[in-house]
């Protein structure tokens, strides 16, 4: 339960319409994997976007990924609209991006702890 709760993010973009002044909400929630599947796969454009996702669901031969992949595309198809998924791509790109920066820094950081730890135990 604790690990599901750090892996899905929810993505919520507030925008007005031109026509009525109302403000929208767009709330759509994202595991970690459908994200990487998104930098990997997605573009800025919506429709290419699907059809590349639908596509590569019909080249998937695990039954269970395919059923994600099938998943994924659905709900990128049905929760974001057009008007809304090159907002919604660039900030998945950004989101990203800090992801794998951090996560660097992250390896960087425990390569340096672990030879630490190394020459404290000699010298203990």
């Amino acid at each position: 339960m604790q690990a599901d709760r750090r892996t899905v993010n929810k993505f919520i973009m507030r925008g007005a319409w031109l026509r009525s002044k109302e403000k929208e909400e767009i709330i759509m929630t994202l595991s970690m994997k459908e994200k990487k599947i998104l930098y990997a796969y997605g573009c800025p454009s919506h429709h290419n976007t699907v059809t590349r996702l639908k596509w590569l669901t019909a080249l998937t031969v695990d039954p269970e990924a395919k059923r994600r992949m099938l998943g994924l595309a659905r709900k990128v198809e049905t929760e974001v609209g057009e008007n809304w998924y090159e907002d919604f791509y660039h900030h998945l790109r950004m989101e990203m991006d800090e992801y794998r920066r951090l996560k660097r820094s992250l390896h960087v950081l425990k390569s340096y702890t672990d030879y630490e730890e190394d020459l404290y135990e000699e010298a203990v």
